[in-house]
């Protein structure tokens, strides 16, 4: 489980990012965290499942409709991190920084060792 925050890019900006680093290119640290533990791209494909809460609005502007929208966005985010938390006690594997790693620390401690 992983909780995906908000991006400058938007939900097509973040899944693309997403799917670029599956693929070999390091854009996304979600997934950068997913490929340390799934390094065989297949096992990943076959547990991954992906679910969406899309909010419409513009996040270059001022406007206060857009800017209460992404405040709902981040409340939205961080109520997900709650509920995850009440019902397993624990942040969701890929979002707890100290017990995920990311396979690009991996390769570059490998590529310093040689």
């Amino acid at each position: 489980m992983w909780v995906c925050l908000n991006s400058r890019a938007g939900l097509k900006g973040r899944l693309k990012q997403f799917n670029s680093t599956i693929n070999g290119k390091t854009k996304h640290v979600g997934a950068d965290r997913f490929m340390y533990k799934y390094q065989n791209l297949q096992d990943l494909l076959n547990v991954l499942f992906v679910s969406v809460r899309p909010f419409i609005c513009d996040v270059k502007t001022n406007y206060p409709e857009d800017l209460r929208t992404m405040g709902k966005v981040a409340k939205f985010e961080y109520e997900c991190f709650a509920t995850y938390i009440e019902k397993f006690n624990c942040l969701p594997e890929f979002n707890d920084k100290a017990k995920s790693h990311k396979l690009s620390l991996q390769s570059n401690k490998k590529e310093k060792e040689e």
